[in-house]
């Protein structure tokens, strides 16, 4: 299996963009960067074909998001705060509710975005997997080490 480094930051945040945005951006595996066809100079659609090259980030699917509200949420110790995640995950607009009850617990908050970051490059790594590569995170940004 291939070694790949990334900085992940700007890859989680295309796997949760559900504004369509997302859907046109890969990973450079030569580069270990992310690239934007036809925004990024060197690369064109046609070029991001080219999947020994090019890795496209799939956004998760809002299943998959909701799973992983609903996985937190049971992971929390206090029954009142539980139930108030669950209870804003069966409302309408469970997405928005559940960051709203989030918000009102700071610290959880915080505990809830390490977690699904968490899951996020679990994903990522799996996905990875199935095209031979093994996913190391960067750092930092500008580390020049691939």
């Amino acid at each position: 299996m291939k070694k790949i480094k990334l900085f992940l930051d700007p890859i989680l945040y295309y796997m949760e963009d559900s504004s369509g945005f997302a859907s046109l951006c890969y990973i450079d595996l030569l580069k270990g960067e992310v690239v934007l066809p036809d925004v990024d100079e060197d690369i064109s659609d046609e070029d991001a074909e080219n999947e020994d090259r090019y890795f496209h980030i799939e956004p998760i699917l809002s299943h998959e998001g909701y799973e992983i509200m609903q996985d937190f949420a049971a992971s929390v110790e206090s029954d009142e705060i539980r139930d108030q995640m669950f209870d804003a995950l069966e409302r309408k607009k469970p997405f928005f509710n559940f960051k709203s009850t989030l918000a009102d617990y700071p610290d959880l908050q915080k505990n809830f975005f390490e977690y699904k970051d968490s899951r996020l490059k679990e994903i990522l790594k799996d996905r990875l997997a199935e095209c031979g590569y093994e996913l190391e995170e960067k750092t930092t940004q500008n580390s020049d080490e691939h």
